[in-house]
């Protein structure tokens, strides 16, 4: 009979994987919600029509690109940062119903 390694002799001993509790996952949920994207969506296109806005202005010290676009630019750019830190609540609070008489 041939010698078994050590390896061998703890591969013998484990119980087979069929035996073992299989774990339970955790249940994944997004991290943005639909209002989430909504409002990153309107910093975006607010962002490109302020560069179209820019790209169009004839004069290069003109009202729209010197003043109107960057504010609409610093603007949009904070929009989109609150929409990724905001977090939409769906659950009524208990004051907010009505009360019963």
């Amino acid at each position: 009979m041939a010698k078994q390694t050590a390896t061998e002799k703890s591969r013998a001993t484990k119980k087979p994987a069929s035996s073992a509790r299989p774990k339970k996952q955790p249940a994944i949920s997004m991290p943005l919600q639909k209002e989430n994207y909504l409002y990153i969506g309107i910093g975006v296109v607010v962002i490109i029509i302020s560069y179209i806005l820019m790209a169009m202005d004839s004069s290069v010290d003109g009202f729209i690109s010197l003043t109107l676009c960057p504010i609409l630019l610093i603007g949009s750019y904070l929009w989109i940062v609150y929409a990724l830190v905001f977090h939409p609540t769906n659950e009524k609070k208990p004051s907010d119903a009505a009360p019963a008489n």
